[in-house]
């Protein structure tokens, strides 16, 4: 994870907020328990959003599906207790 984080990207352009859209990849749906949206590969790890290899159509579907992610993964932390 530290290298991860560490890591430092610099962002030198963009095509602006018209041509802004969702990113491609991320960890595969199968790596993760879909009710609780935990990491099968590191315990105690819960995974997002745009975090997992999911890609929706434009109009909100990757909103929803952040949301909706982030629920469910709030849901499988407070189990932990």
């Amino acid at each position: 994870v530290h290298a991860l984080t560490a890591l430092e990207l610099a962002v030198v352009d963009s095509r602006g907020y018209n041509y802004a859209e969702v990113t491609a990849g991320g960890v595969a749906l199968d790596e993760i328990d879909p009710a609780t949206m935990e990491s099968r590969k590191v315990r105690n790890l819960f995974l997002v959003g745009e975090m997992l290899d999911v890609d929706g159509r434009l109009g909100g579907f990757n909103f929803q599906w952040a949301w909706a992610s982030g629920k469910t993964a709030a849901r499988g932390v407070t189990r932990l207790r």
